[in-house]
């Protein structure tokens, strides 16, 4: 078998996989465009159309891909990449960029690899990234700094505190410090750019970004291990801890006791901490109650949706960054239209400049407005419990605090039982993280709910006419 023969089988195999853990939309928009190249010993090499397509795939699809790889070609697997179309290296003599990974091959909490992908396309050898602390990788993405965070109106402020926190990580006011938002605002580009600011400042400190699923999985890895005590022991040592997505620590009690011992630790330390949500902190019901109230006592910042001016000057840049120059007009079209993230514009520029590499096509008005019309549809709105909690109340004009109280009255108690009904249909939230969320109610609750609701659908015209309002104003 030879390698590009090995390599074809091992990557059919994990995309098999990819398309099980990845959304539909996601995955074809992606993964269909890259193809293998050569697989030899261990060393996998995959083709990609360019560096800009090589650096979203690292930057959002990396734990995926590391989990596929080691299960397919083997725990150690190293992974390189084979830029095949870049249009905007062609002018850039010995320009190169570098890109991070998760580990492969890694230490018991992790420790992350680079790779360098040259101008002209070809994947150069695996080389370990410089450290300021010997075997102690900050699981930070260079790419991610405040030179490439694009700063409007609508993030303004938060930008201005980030900077401030990594100018002086620690300090009273700016510790701990809350950031929250809807998905693809650039709440995890800000987590990253405070980290490598404080690691270039203050080299000596000890930086680490982790999300709170990696945190999660490596908690309960500690427990089966017997370990406990040295992972608690080696966050403790954290002089910046940056957790991304907290809201995932909800309903997993005795991961969430083990982080406030952490989080307790390092803040009575004066240690620097930034969280991330994707919502406020008001919102975050199902986290430990002591926990909640140190979230609730640090400096909060709100990430908004990218304003018009902003969404523009990102389109603009992109446009000049990639070679592929865009009239003003285009660029005005896509931005008044792709408005719910800087995430969204990133996909519907990608798919710009690739279906017209891949169709040897000019980007024409016409295209665009095709590119767009697809991508467009394929955006799912965010669908979160607060999200769909806060419509239903706002429907039938019920408290929120009431719904999560011990009321039951009629109202109070349908409104309560169709957010459950609508949390487990269209958030991929556990039933006893839903359950919390709304009042500490365990999973048996929230399963009756969603059988009442059912039940009463079925019967009744009027209660399956507000369902069916409910349900367009939610999706």
């Amino acid at each position: 078998m030879t390698d590009r023969e090995a390599a074809l089988r091992a990557w059919s195999e994990c995309t098999v996989l990819l398309q099980a853990m990845i959304q539909p939309e996601v995955y074809n928009a992606w993964f269909p465009h890259i193809k293998p190249v050569s697989l030899i010993g261990v060393e996998m090499t995959l083709g990609v159309p360019s560096q800009f397509f090589c650096e979203y795939i690292e930057t959002h699809f990396i734990n995926e891909l590391k989990q596929v790889l080691q299960r397919i070609v083997g725990p150690n697997v190293v992974l390189k990449y084979k830029a095949l179309v870049d249009s905007a290296a062609s002018h850039r003599k010995n320009s190169s960029v570098t890109l991070p990974t998760q580990s492969y091959a890694s230490n018991a909490y992790g420790a992350a690899s680079a790779y360098t992908i040259n101008a002209n396309g070809a994947a150069a050898a695996l080389k370990t990234e410089p450290r300021q602390l010997p075997d102690f990788d900050s699981q930070l993405k260079p790419q991610l700094s405040f030179d490439t965070y694009y700063q409007g109106e609508s993030n303004r402020t938060a930008s201005s505190i980030a900077r401030s926190i990594a100018e002086k990580p620690g300090q009273g006011a700016l510790n701990p410090c809350f950031i929250y938002g809807p998905s693809g605002v650039g709440k995890t580009h800000l987590c990253h750019a405070i980290g490598l600011r404080i690691r270039e400042l203050y080299p000596e400190l000890k930086v680490l970004y982790v999300s709170s699923h990696m945190f999660e999985m490596q908690y309960v890895a500690a427990t089966r291990a017997n370990t406990t005590n040295d992972f608690i022991n080696f966050y403790q040592q954290i002089d910046v801890l940056l957790i991304d997505d907290i809201q995932g620590l909800i309903a997993k009690k005795k991961t969430q006791l083990t982080f406030f011992q952490v989080f307790n630790h390092l803040y009575m330390l004066g240690k620097q901490i930034v969280l991330t949500s994707d919502t406020a902190p008001v919102n975050l019901a199902g986290l430990e109650e002591r926990l909640i109230s140190r979230i609730a006592g640090s400096l909060t910042i709100e990430v908004e949706r990218p304003d018009y001016d902003l969404r523009r000057e990102y389109l603009r840049h992109k446009s000049e960054e990639s070679g592929s120059i865009l009239p003003q007009e285009m660029i005005d079209y896509i931005a008044r239209t792709v408005t719910s993230s800087i995430r969204g514009l990133q996909g519907v520029f990608f798919s710009l400049i690739t279906r017209a590499a891949v169709e040897g096509c000019d980007i024409t008005s016409s295209f665009v407005k095709k590119i767009v019309s697809q991508t467009v549809k394929q955006e799912k709105k965010e669908i979160t419990v607060s999200m769909i909690e806060k419509t239903v109340c706002e429907y039938f004009h019920v408290p929120i605090e009431l719904v999560r109280s011990r009321s039951r009255k009629a109202d109070v108690a349908q409104a309560r039982q169709m957010i459950m009904y609508f949390a487990k249909r269209y958030t991929d939230q556990s039933l006893s993280a839903i359950g919390e969320l709304l009042g500490g109610r365990s999973h048996a609750t929230v399963l009756h709910s969603c059988k009442v609701v059912e039940d009463q659908a079925e019967v009744s015209a009027a209660y399956r006419s507000d369902l069916n309002a409910l349900e367009s104003l939610i999706k």
